[in-house]
C-alpha cells in the first residue's frame, strides 16, 4: 500500500506502509483524541459508531474499544485487531473479565463473532500469538496503563502528548509479519 507522506523538509512523497488507514496512526500526529476518534470512523466505514448505538452498554464498550484503537495506532483489519485485544488486555486499566463482559453486553457481539467463526480464525489466533510477547513487551514499558474509560479532558488533548505521557509506542502488526494483504 502506498500513502502519501508529507515530510517537512521536502515535497510530499511516496512512502510504503503496512497497514495505515490515517494520520491518527502515525506516531508524530498532532490530531487530538477526538479528531483521531472522527478520522477512525471515516477511514472505516460500517462500524459501530457509538453515536448511532441505541444501546447503551455498545455506547459505552464500544466508545472505549475505539479510543483504544486510537491511541494504540491501530485500524479495523483482522490483525490489527487481534493485537489491539492484546495491547488492551496487556496495557489498559482492564481486566479480561470485564472486557469480555462489555463485550458480549454489546448488540453488536453476536455479529461479530460470526465474523470469525470460520477456519482463518486459527491462521488469525496462530498470527496474533506470534505478536503476542512484543504487544507485552511495549505494555510493560509503558508508564503507566492507558485508562478504559478515558476521561473527557482526554479528548481534546493531542494523540502525541498522550502517547508520550503513557509512554505508547505503535507498531504494525502486518509489517511486523511482513504480510502484505488488504488492509
Amino acid at each position: 500500500m502506498q500513502v502519501t507522506a508529507t515530510d517537512p523538509q521536502t515535497a510530499p512523497r511516496e512512502v510504503p506502509v503496512y497497514g495505515i488507514r490515517g494520520d491518527y496512526q502515525r506516531p508524530d500526529t498532532t490530531m487530538t483524541l477526538r479528531e483521531g476518534l472522527a478520522e477512525y470512523y471515516r477511514v472505516n466505514p460500517g462500524l459501530s459508531d457509538p453515536a448511532t448505538a441505541t444501546n447503551p452498554k455498545s455506547v459505552e464498550f464500544f466508545h472505549n474499544h475505539d479510543c483504544t484503537h486510537v491511541v494504540f495506532g491501530t485500524h479495523t483489519g483482522p490483525l490489527d485487531e487481534g493485537v489491539n485485544d492484546m495491547l488492551t488486555l496487556f496495557g489498559v486499566q482492564l481486566t479480561a473479565g470485564d472486557y469480555l463482559r462489555g463485550f458480549l453486553a454489546t448488540d453488536e457481539a453476536t455479529e461479530i463473532s460470526k465474523l470469525y467463526a470460520n477456519r482463518s480464525f486459527f491462521r488469525l489466533f496462530w498470527r496474533t500469538l506470534k505478536l503476542s510477547p512484543k504487544a507485552w513487551r511495549m505494555t510493560r514499558k509503558m508508564k503507566k496503563k492507558w485508562p478504559w474509560h478515558p476521561p473527557a479532558s482526554f479528548m481534546d488533548r493531542p494523540l502525541r502528548e498522550l502517547r508520550e505521557e503513557f509512554g505508547i509506542e505503535l507498531f504494525r502488526p502486518n509489517e511486523e509479519l511482513n504480510i502484505r494483504e488488504p488492509a
